[in-house]
């Protein structure tokens, strides 16, 4: 005797426009903040051979911004090259994310107004320029989330194919 298959109703959470939304934002973060942490990284390896001035710190502050819904960070400082005063707040070229908000306030703390300091340069466009060539650890965050969104979107595919191709 033979039975008779009967169609099981199917899941189709994934053939919603929501479905392909969320596999599409995964995987556009993860590709910008890929390209983010690529062209950063390109960014420290030039700066590596950057000239330095000697500056000074206009401001260090550590303010919790109600409207970006966090805490934030703001280090300005001056420097001259070649008799031209330039003002600025790169203080980190990998960018202005961190672990955490004690390594935020950590970073912050190591610049007091007035304080004396190096600060790199681009010899092309001193506008370029930065206190800290070294740390990476923001690359590291960034990495971290382009990883991520690459892989929930990536499981979200998996599923979806999962789902067309049940056998019944």
């Amino acid at each position: 005797f033979s039975r008779a298959r009967r169609a099981r109703p199917r899941d189709h959470t994934m053939h919603d426009p929501k479905g392909y939304l969320a596999i599409g934002v995964g995987f556009g973060a993860g590709v910008w903040f890929t390209y983010k942490a690529l062209a950063q990284s390109a960014a420290l390896r030039r700066a590596a051979w950057w000239p330095s001035a000697r500056g000074r710190i206009l401001e260090s502050v550590l303010y919790h911004d109600a409207a970006r819904k966090g805490t934030h960070f703001r280090v300005r400082y001056e420097f001259t090259v070649d008799r031209t005063r330039f003002e600025s707040q790169t203080a980190r070229l990998c960018g202005d994310w961190f672990w955490n908000n004690r390594q935020q306030a950590a970073f912050v703390a190591r610049y007091q107004p007035d304080q004396v300091v190096e600060v790199f340069y681009d010899p092309l466009d001193p506008r370029r320029n930065c206190l800290d060539r070294t740390d990476r650890s923001g690359l590291a965050a960034m990495g971290v989330i382009a990883g991520a969104g690459t892989l929930l979107a990536s499981l979200l595919v998996w599923l979806d194919w999962l789902d067309r191709h049940k056998t019944g």
